[in-house]
């Protein structure tokens, strides 16, 4: 049966729910509801009803989102992100109150110049009463969350351009083809190598980015694995398996302690722009507005 309408009891159904899903489970969401495991079983049982969904799966096999509870769940993150703003929007006026949610691309935690956590520090400045939530994401997801409404302000590399978002750039982050210490290459000297050398070694392809979106010289690679987050295409390259680009300062690490090597830096090497994405139809907060206008302040 369709929901009517959106009544307050749903608005506590909804929030049972939401709990038990980011707790991962009942039992893990008592701490955090301060209600016993029976009574977040009939309230979670009352919403299934109220939709006519089934919205997870519980028993000995343990604990999980059905198709329809991830997307209740994305849609309810979406519905209580919007109550914050309004709350913000209408109740705060120009005061820094609500909720910030800020989605960034995996591994820039280290980079060299640009500090989210600077950022951060310089809003925790001033006089606020913000509650901020920051997500870990590939790009893909980072578009959808601002989609969504699950978050304010993403920033990570994205090739494709959305009419419904605006960007505007963040900072650049050089990039270069690695081999793990394992792999053939590893030993062999930079100046006997070729581009046909390369080519004809297996490669991680970045999962975010298509087969038309890479330079030309990428485009005679064997891709035979891939890996949505800088992290994954990390793995792939220790193994010794896989050539694969990464960020500089993040390959840094694993070069100083020789268990990488770039591979043809002349040939291959590039800049990558990072940019800062919004909705062009969202209204904005005073704290979004405020996050915004530092992010700029310190972004290279």
């Amino acid at each position: 049966m369709p929901l009517p309408s959106v009544s307050n009891v749903d608005l506590k159904l909804l929030s049972v729910f939401r709990a038990v899903a980011q707790s991962g489970g009942f039992s893990l969401a008592q701490t955090e509801l301060n209600v016993s495991q029976a009574t977040i079983s009939i309230h979670i049982k009352n919403l299934e009803t109220r939709l006519g969904l089934t919205l997870c799966q519980r028993g000995r096999g343990g604990f999980a989102l059905t198709e329809d509870g991830q997307r209740v769940y994305d849609a309810s993150n979406a519905l209580f992100n919007h109550l914050e703003d309004f709350r913000s929007l209408v109740l705060g006026y120009e005061k820094l109150v609500g909720e910030l949610q800020i989605a960034i691309i995996d591994n820039t935690v280290n980079h060299p110049t640009f500090q989210v956590g600077h950022v951060i520090r310089e809003f925790g400045k001033l006089d606020h009463n913000v509650d901020i939530t920051v997500h870990v994401a590939p790009p893909n997801q980072l578009e959808q969350m601002v989609l969504s409404s699950q978050a304010h302000i993403a920033i990570g590399f994205f090739p494709r351009r959305l009419t419904q978002l605006e960007y505007e750039p963040a900072f650049t982050s050089n990039m270069e083809l690695y081999c793990g210490k394992y792999h053939p290459l590893f030993e062999a000297p930079e100046q006997n190598l070729t581009p046909e050398d390369v080519a004809q070694f297996d490669h991680a392809q970045r999962g975010y980015v298509s087969f038309d979106q890479l330079p030309e010289n990428e485009r005679p690679f064997k891709f035979t694995a891939r890996a949505q987050t800088i992290e994954g295409l990390a793995h792939l390259i220790l193994s010794g398996q896989y050539l694969a680009f990464l960020p500089v300062h993040y390959a840094s690490h694993w070069i100083s302690e020789g268990l990488m090597r770039s591979v043809l830096p002349q040939e291959y090497r590039y800049n990558s722009q990072y940019e800062m994405i919004r909705r062009k139809s969202a209204a904005r907060t005073p704290a979004e507005k405020k996050f915004y206008e530092l992010l700029r302040e310190f972004r290279t």
